[in-house]
């Protein structure tokens, strides 16, 4: 076999996903010797082994992970040309693709999207949830109409704009001793039980360095990237954290309450378009929506004055 067609990639996505030749060949209505064949022709072609046994498990190899990232992508897109093909013949001639990091997504962005669709019975939206890094690719590469992640950064192919700074508040119980103060400051934190970011998060850099400067220790009984999971986590009384105010504000209804933190910690969310594309009057009118319903529940006494 000198090419590799649809089928190969088809096999071989859904044994990744689901972990067995055999399931793989139920999910696509095959059999498994025709999963087997397409992933012996797929090794063939590219000179590596993608699957090993391992205590009679399926187990890919780091190089079919590797490969797993670029053919996922493709599968994105071929999802898009169905869904789109979909819209035509029920002619649903709109459709709003997003993409966003967890923080916005975990209750901001469906609260907001609910409202901006109800006005419109005519559009349909998606929205998948990524890491930032993963997000600036998607959307340079036209996959999503509009994608909401942490800045800065750069990336071809991708216009970014501040949607807000999202400047850092301290997350804790409503009945907490810190509840009863305007602010919180770094040495309100010295000793306190603490969910703290987790070296692999964007954040975790910029709190440690404002803890060092004050030479605050905090007692970090939790670790996590995800503001969702540290808040789930400050309520079920495993101390405090610092959070972006989008997800403060959807743990309020848990019984948690938000103080400003000072010095400002800006967590930076961003909006991001494809840059070779003209925006559509549909999304322009999703981001004035969002623009709006942040104010809202945020205000804008944050927002630098516009340029």
């Amino acid at each position: 076999m000198s090419h590799i067609t649809h089928k190969h990639l088809e096999a071989f996505n859904a044994i990744v996903h689901v972990g067995s030749f055999t399931k793989a060949a139920r999910v696509l209505r095959t059999s498994q010797p025709s999963i087997s064949r397409l992933i012996k022709e797929l090794q063939e072609t590219v000179g590596f082994a993608l699957f090993t046994r391992v205590d009679g498990q399926t187990v890919a190899s780091p190089e079919a992970l590797a490969l797993h990232q670029e053919v996922d992508r493709s599968f994105v897109g071929l999802d898009r040309i169905t869904e789109r093909a979909a819209q035509i013949r029920e002619r649903r001639v709109e459709h709003l693709r997003i993409v966003s990091m967890p923080a916005l997504a975990h209750t901001f962005l469906p609260v907001a999207l609910a409202g901006f669709l109800r006005e419109r019975p005519g559009v349909v939206a998606s929205m998948q949830v990524q890491r930032s890094e993963t997000i600036a690719s998607w959307v340079s590469t036209q996959q999503f109409d509009v994608g909401f992640a942490m800045i800065p950064m750069e990336k071809p192919g991708v216009e970014i704009e501040l949607f807000d700074p999202a400047i850092g508040v301290c997350v804790m119980p409503a009945g907490h001793l810190l509840s009863a103060k305007v602010q919180i400051g770094p040495h309100d934190l010295d000793g306190m039980p603490f969910v703290g970011k987790g070296a692999g998060s964007f954040m975790y850099r910029t709190l440690q360095q404002v803890l060092d400067d004050a030479d605050v220790r905090c007692d970090v009984r939790f670790e996590t990237p995800i503001a969702a999971i540290a808040c789930q986590m400050v309520a079920q009384g495993l101390g405090l954290t610092i959070a972006d105010p989008f997800t403060a504000k959807a743990f309020e209804a848990q019984g948690l309450v938000s103080r400003p933190f000072r010095p400002k910690i800006p967590y930076n969310f961003g909006v991001l378009f494809p840059s070779h594309s003209v925006r559509s009057r549909l999304v322009v009118e999703f981001v004035e929506h969002l623009e709006a319903e942040r104010s809202t529940l945020l205000g804008d006494s944050d927002m630098p004055p516009p340029s």
